[in-house]
């Protein structure tokens, strides 16, 4: 007889117990079960800004400026008697170097589903807007060469030639908005972009360590 009643008291537990469990995950407490779905594909990433605290826009023309001071803004120049000017430069405080700098246009390869705005971290490519020959017009487009230095003469749709914006911490006297610029190859590790002397000539290179780069504003041209 008390086995018998031992039997019920087990039963009638365990079915209170199955109960409350099946009570715990209604729909107003439902089970979360894992998926197949990542929650960064609906991820919408900040815009990147200019100084006037405008987002950037695909096709529009910018000035790429490091705000450091005795530094300057990214051109475009010929420096070895080349057929087509190639070399990207940073003006500097410095007789030789002093300028304005050259417009860029941001483009993407195709549509996507992040608008006409530029985003952080995504991919663009960057183009020189300059006036230039028909031999030249396809060597406007930034690209990495085999020197680590960043040049003209990439391809837009080129996975190798992609460049991303990053915002950083720094706090820049009279500035906001301040980025860095990181070219990240198809299936490699993206590097900063920072600068060097090379030749007698600011340049601007690619770099291996994760806290050396230029910071860069943006400036409406």
């Amino acid at each position: 007889m008390k086995s018998i009643n031992i039997l019920s008291f087990l039963l009638l537990s365990s079915t209170l117990s199955l109960v409350a469990f099946a009570r715990s995950f209604t729909s107003e407490n439902p089970i979360v079960l894992p998926t197949t779905c990542h929650d960064d594909d609906n991820l919408v990433l900040p815009e990147v800004y200019d100084q006037d605290g405008n987002p950037l826009r695909i096709g529009e023309r910018y000035i790429i400026k490091n705000p450091l001071l005795g530094a300057g803004a990214v051109y475009l120049d010929n420096i070895g008697n080349l057929q087509c000017p190639n070399a990207v430069l940073q003006h500097m405080s410095i007789p030789q170097f002093l300028g304005k700098g050259t417009p860029v246009v941001f483009i993407r390869k195709s549509e996507s589903d992040y608008g006409d705005v530029v985003r952080l971290m995504t991919a663009v490519y960057i183009k020189f807007f300059v006036k230039t020959t028909k031999l030249c017009v396809d060597e406007t487009v930034w690209k990495v060469n085999n020197e680590q230095l960043v040049v003209t003469g990439g391809n837009v749709g080129n996975e190798n030639d992609i460049f991303k914006i990053k915002k950083t911490d720094l706090v820049i006297r009279g500035m906001k908005n301040v980025y860095k610029l990181l070219h990240c190859p198809s299936h490699l590790e993206c590097k900063n972009i920072g600068s060097n002397f090379k030749n007698g000539y600011p340049r601007l290179v690619t770099v291996n360590d994760e806290k050396d780069f230029i910071p860069f504003v943006f400036i409406k041209a």
